[in-house]
């Protein structure tokens, strides 16, 4: 025997044995309450007549509840759907019996139970099982008239009597049929399109990580563009700070090529510390200018701003005196270090360039407001802006300065840090009077 194709084995692996698992709950209730009522109703036909019970009874009986059991064998082994096809199959062939045995008069009473568990299983199966079904039990219905005709030779009023109960179930029977086939089509239907809804919710929320991802990879990007912009506008500063350094270590060599004993040793050890300044100097340009993303922790205001006030003064021109006043505030922000350094350098970059005349910076920390919102603040005295630029001013890419000199980030990017952080920007300038910008940031008292 030929083995079958890998594809073969894959649709064979892949074919459904169940029916879903609210159709499989039903189909096993099903089961059960059949297999109950045959039995229960036989016992009550035998009390009612005793002796003059028809032993074609607890037969029917017997053989209702072994077909129930050996389907909920098959559903408990998860073959729920060829469970369903052995019950349809197994029912149809009992009422065979039943019709061909008793007649139709016989059935009318009990009709209902027997033929609506088998209409809603063939409806499960699909129409064409549900079709086949109700044709086969208009042709026992039929069948079960015939007996009761020829039960009764045939007379006229039994005739017209068997037909009359022929034409009724038969109705009964197609409009039940029509009514499951409907009720489970629908059903189906709506399961389906709450599939297709669920399946296009998780795309768009899908679709909404992606974005969101996107959108904070753009901001990372859009902060080290800022560092770097920064890190440019510092680099004559420290390069004036490295100039310093490097006379110092010239001095130190020279005077140790001089020296012997201990003015060697002092010498060394000056050109030592002068080196390990210049290497602190430059590890902070390579640890401002890279690349990575935020690392919010708790900072002590005051002791950061101190520790920036030297980078500050190599922003700023000779005619602009730059202060640091952190008032004595003992307060604590969550923030990334190294993102609050790159917005107050953007920050006194343009404080700088509206100070072409010179004038003075200060950077001031307000005491905490009752709501615990530590207020940083930056003011410079400067030309000022006008009501519809300060309007603007945090709008991304939006910019007065000249082309290639500005690219309108500094103040968005600040805004949607500190917003990030829990915080906000407010700006207040007029013409000619400076400009002041007020960074709230949560706060928490510092420990003693």
């Amino acid at each position: 025997m030929p083995e079958p194709s890998p594809s073969a084995r894959v649709a064979v692996a892949e074919r459904p044995t169940g029916l879903g698992r609210r159709t499989d709950a039903m189909l096993r209730g099903l089961l059960v309450m059949v297999g109950l009522y045959h039995p229960l109703l036989a016992a009550w036909m035998a009390v009612r007549l005793g002796g003059g019970l028809d032993m074609m009874v607890p037969a029917m009986a017997a053989s209702h509840v072994l077909l129930c059991l050996l389907c909920l064998i098959e559903h408990r082994a998860g073959r729920s759907l060829h469970a369903a096809v052995t019950f349809l199959a197994g029912e149809l062939l009992l009422l065979v019996l039943a019709y061909g045995y008793w007649g139709l008069a016989a059935q009318v009473r009990v009709q209902m139970v027997q033929l609506v568990p088998v209409l809603l299983v063939a409806a499960v199966l699909g129409s064409r099982p549900l079709a086949w079904t109700t044709a086969w039990l208009c042709g026992l219905m039929a069948l079960g008239a015939w007996v009761d005709a020829a039960g009764a030779l045939f007379r006229p009023d039994r005739v017209l009597h068997a037909a009359t109960d022929l034409a009724v179930s038969a109705f009964g029977a197609v409009m039940g049929a029509w009514l499951f086939h409907h009720s489970v089509t629908g059903l189906r239907e709506s399961l389906q399109e709450a599939r297709q809804r669920s399946q296009e919710l998780a795309r768009k929320r899908d679709e909404l990580q992606v974005e969101m991802q996107e959108r904070e990879r753009s901001r990372d990007q859009l902060v080290h563009a800022m560092k770097m912009d920064n890190v440019g506008r510092l680099a004559s500063g420290i390069a004036h700070d490295f100039n310093h350094l490097l006379a110092l270590i010239q001095g130190y060599v020279a005077k140790a090529r001089r020296s012997e004993g201990v003015a060697l040793q002092g010498a060394l050890q000056g050109a030592d510390s002068a080196t390990r300044r210049a290497s602190a100097v430059s590890r902070r340009l390579l640890d401002f200018s890279r690349l990575e993303p935020g690392r919010p922790q708790l900072l002590d205001a005051a002791a950061t701003l101190v520790a920036l006030a030297p980078t500050l003064e190599q922003v700023f021109d000779a005619g602009v005196r730059c202060e640091v006043d952190t008032g004595g505030v003992q307060r604590l922000i969550h923030f990334d270090p190294a993102q609050l350094e790159s917005i107050l350098l953007s920050l006194a970059v343009n404080a700088n360039q509206a100070m072409p005349d010179g004038g003075r910076f200060t950077l001031r920390l307000q005491p905490p407001d009752p709501d615990g919102r530590l207020v940083l603040q930056l003011q410079d005295t400067g030309q000022g802006m006008s009501e519809s630029v300060r309007a603007r001013c945090l709008e991304p890419f939006f910019t007065t300065k000249p082309v290639g000199q500005g690219t309108g980030l500094g103040l968005s990017v600040t805004a949607s840090l500190v917003e990030a952080a829990g915080g906000a920007v407010q700006v207040h300038s007029r013409p000619g009077d400076g400009t002041r910008i007020d960074l709230q940031f949560p706060s928490r008292p510092l420990a003693a």
